[in-house]
This record gives C-alpha cells, sequence and structure tokens, in this order.
C-alpha cells in the first residue's frame, strides 16, 4: 500500500494553510502592525522560518525565556520578541521581529540550538 501522509506532503499541507489564513501576509505590508497575534501564529511562522525542527525547538526556547511571546516585550533598551537591541524592532510585526531574530543568531551563532546553549550559560544570547 502506498503512503500517502509523507513528511514533505505534511509541511506542504501545512505552509498552504498558512498562506490561506494570513500569516505570511504582514510582511507584505512593512509597517503594518497586527493588535496581538497569538502564540500559534508566532510559533507557526517561526517553524516555518526554522531550517529544521531542532532549531525551531531551540528558538521557541529562547523566545519563551526573553518575551514570553509578546511582541511588545520591552526591556531597557532591548525590544520584542527576541528582546533585540534594535528601535526597529518596537514597532516591526512579528514576521518582520522573526526575520530580525534568524538573521541574527544565523549571523552570530550560525544556529538557534548553539544561541540557546549560550543562553543557558551566560543568560543572554
Amino acid at each position: 500500500m502506498k503512503q500517502y501522509f509523507t513528511h514533505k506532503w505534511l509541511y506542504t499541507a501545512i505552509s498552504f494553510t498558512i498562506l490561506v489564513t494570513g500569516v505570511i501576509t504582514p510582511t507584505a505590508f512593512a509597517g503594518t502592525k497586527e493588535a496581538k497575534p497569538s502564540r500559534e501564529r508566532i510559533l507557526t511562522a517561526l517553524r516555518l522560518m526554522s531550517n529544521d525542527y531542532r532549531e525551531y525547538l531551540c528558538s521557541k526556547e529562547i523566545i519563551r525565556k526573553e518575551s514570553n511571546f509578546r511582541t511588545d516585550a520591552r526591556n531597557g533598551s532591548h525590544y520584542g520578541l527576541a528582546q533585540g537591541r534594535s528601535r526597529y524592532l518596537a514597532t516591526a510585526t512579528y514576521t518582520q521581529q522573526l526575520h530580525w531574530y534568524i538573521k541574527y543568531i544565523r549571523s552570530r551563532y550560525g544556529d538557534g540550538c548553539v544561541a540557546l546553549e549560550h543562553h543557558k550559560i551566560h543568560n543572554w544570547y
């Protein structure tokens, strides 16, 4: 019997569902701000931006520790989901904040799990 439910099929179905429900659309309108995105929307977008499931889990843990999934979180001069030191994050949408986070960890650490290990040791990443 042929197996119809493969990982590739599942990722395609999830991606299509996300596109249809409009999770990605806020990036098309830079500067527009969604009221308060749900944790599920944030996690779905993070999953799509992550290289693999392992990196997704590590990034999820960092964001939980830093902002508890609050896009408007602020700690001194640090803003947003990832608590980055950039004023841009204070007004960015959640998808823009996640793009900033992914770009930052990949340029500095190469991978979200390396960033999480650093965070566990130093309490910052």
